[in-house]
């Protein structure tokens, strides 16, 4: 074996080891990037077993490159996905979740300000022509106050 076939397969299994042991320290301390970056050290040591002569240098870079591409593509995808969820979330978000919402009238002042009573917790409400006992539908909601209509 010559100088140049032992150095290819030696920086083959360094990078294999480098990516595996990123891949399990992913596994202990969870953080996204170190499985990127395990990927990348995989795929690195089977371009440097594709290109026998490659040199550290060269494939030092290729690593880098990969590790930085993987991570941008990641973080682009789970940044566009959390906006999506969070634009369909009402998880923390009860007040939205009231929206549709249908109660009854528990108190009222002249204003039109007063508390609905939804399912087993009341609300403060706002709305016009409402009495104690109206049948109400919450139309939109606006920090603690839902803003509801008479129906039926």
């Amino acid at each position: 074996m010559g100088m140049i076939e032992w150095f290819s397969t030696w920086t083959v299994w360094h990078w294999l080891i480098l990516g595996f042991c990123l891949l399990i320290a992913e596994i202990i301390i969870p953080g996204i990037f170190l499985l990127w970056w395990g990927i990348a050290a995989i795929i690195t040591a089977g371009i440097t077993a594709l290109f026998s002569g490659m040199s550290l240098v060269a494939s030092g870079i290729i690593y880098a490159l990969l590790s930085f591409i993987l991570s941008i593509a990641w973080w682009k995808y789970q940044h566009a996905k959390d906006k999506t969820d969070q634009k369909h979330s009402v998880l923390n978000q009860r007040d939205h979740a009231m929206l549709g919402s249908k109660g009854t009238v528990q108190e009222i002042a002249p204003n039109g300000i007063g508390r609905g009573f939804f399912g087993d917790t009341t609300w403060r409400i706002q709305g016009e022509h409402l009495q104690p006992g109206d049948l109400i539908e919450v139309v939109y909601v606006q920090g603690i106050t839902l803003f509801v209509q008479k129906i039926g």
